[in-house]
Parts: structure tokens; C-alpha cells; sequence
């Protein structure tokens, strides 16, 4: 009587938790870039709720035919913006509706740096151009002026 025992595997051998290593790692160099994104962009895209009053008074001043003329700029106060308090949050800087044509505002919104490798310089303005046109209101859209400096993978959309 000859009874071999046979051996029952415990555990993983070394090539198989290198290819577990390894396979985690491809995720994380993906992943990583991916996120870094995604927090810059959840932080632009406060600039437009804070600015939502603005985009709103404008919106007012177009469907009454007084967003300004030609020889007349309006800025926040003449829409009836606040000007004793900023509209500012934690990572916005400034907003500010201005609007010197009868057809025409402009909401530029300024950022604080946010992440100086990802957003790079100090001046971070978002810049949104509105068309007033009768019987349909304003239309928003993003200007793409040189004062536009907001990287473009990081705007909203529109």
C-alpha cells in the first residue's frame, strides 16, 4: 500500500502577486492625472453658481430692454448687484457683470490660483459673453478672448 499525499496549494506564488502589483499600478497612473482634473474643474465650476445673480440680472435687463447703450457702461451696481459686499467664495476671486451695448453683457468671473502646475498664472478669469435678442432672452456662451485665460479642458460647459 502506497498512499501518496497530495499537497494542497496555500497562498499565491510570487509571479502572481507581481502581476497583481503591477496590473494596480497601470490603474493608479491613469487614475491619478484623471482626478487631478476632475478636483480643478469641481473648483471652476463654482464661479458660475456664485455668478448666477449676475447672469439672472442680466437676463432681467434684456427681457426690459435696459442692459445700456453705447455711450453708458453698467457694471453691478447699476443691475442691482450688491456693491458693499464682493461676490466671492474660496476659490473665486471676483464676479463682475458689466455691459456697454443695448444687446451685449459680459460676466467675468476671476479665480484665485488653483493648483499652480494645473491653472498656471495669478489672473484666472472665466469670461462669459451674453446676447440679448428680443423675444428670446440672453444667451450665454463663453468668450474666447485672449481675456479668457481659464485653461479650455477645465471650462464648463455651455
Amino acid at each position: 500500500m502506497n498512499i501518496q499525499l497530495q499537497k494542497s496549494q496555500q497562498g499565491f506564488t510570487l509571479i502572481e502577486l507581481m502581476i497583481v502589483v503591477a496590473i494596480i499600478g497601470i490603474l493608479a497612473a491613469i487614475a491619478i492625472p484623471a482626478y487631478q482634473d476632475y478636483t480643478v474643474k469641481s473648483k471652476i465650476s463654482e464661479g458660475p453658481s456664485l455668478a448666477s445673480p449676475a447672469f439672472t440680472a442680466a437676463g432681467v435687463a434684456c427681457s426690459e430692454q435696459d442692459l445700456g447703450s453705447a455711450t453708458t457702461t453698467k457694471t453691478n451696481g447699476s443691475y442691482g448687484l450688491s456693491t458693499a459686499t464682493a461676490i466671492i467664495g474660496k476659490y473665486v476671486k471676483s464676479v463682475t457683470l458689466t455691459s456697454s451695448s443695448a444687446n451685449s453683457a459680459t460676466v467675468s468671473i476671476a479665480y484665485n490660483t488653483i493648483g499652480s502646475s494645473v491653472v498656471p498664472g495669478t489672473n484666472n478669469i472665466l469670461e462669459y459673453q451674453g446676447a440679448c435678442s428680443t423675444g428670446s432672452g440672453m444667451r450665454w456662451t463663453i468668450n474666447g478672448s485672449a481675456t479668457n485665460t481659464v485653461i479650455q479642458k477645465f471650462q464648463p460647459k455651455t
